[in-house]
């Protein structure tokens, strides 16, 4: 008689699938606005208003999260912040694994409170913000995406 292998651990790996009924609802945290739509082809669109601070940071990477189930390409809009702390920089820091790990190409449009966080946290650039006259800037550009993510159910 032989003894048996031991076996392994048992392992935990987190899976995210959108409810596609939820998934362009808003959702408020303290002081914050988050929200999404998608865009074709297979590209998440998210876009954040108000305060990012430790209070809604984690947050943020966990509703940035949720959505990228099936994306191939993320798009996160933080030009309307009008206040950033370096705890959204861990939250942005979080993403950028995130999406590394899940194969997910994603850009960052970032208004001027973001960025100057973002000149001391980042001096390496290490962070896909979007340049002026990138590709991805015609985002702003689309009232009616802007609408839907910022006037549905309200």
């Amino acid at each position: 008689m032989s003894i048996p292998e031991p076996l392994a651990a048992p392992a935990t790996q987190r899976v995210f699938r959108p409810d596609p009924t939820l998934f362009e609802l808003r959702e408020e945290r303290h002081r914050a606005t988050f929200s999404a739509c998608e865009l074709p082809p297979s590209t998440v669109l998210v876009t954040v208003h108000g305060e990012i601070d430790a209070t809604n940071s984690a947050a943020l990477a966990r509703y940035i999260e949720r959505r990228l189930g099936g994306a191939t390409k993320l798009v996160l809009d933080l030009q309307t912040v009008e206040f950033f702390a370096a705890s959204g920089f861990a939250a942005l820091s979080n993403v950028n694994v995130v999406c590394g790990r899940a194969g997910v190409r994603w850009s960052l449009l970032a208004g001027p409170h973001v960025r100057r966080l973002l000149a001391i946290c980042d001096p390496a650039r290490e962070l896909p913000v979007a340049r002026d006259g990138s590709r991805v800037q015609y985002l702003r550009a689309r009232p009616g995406d802007r609408q839907l993510l910022v006037g549905r159910n309200h």
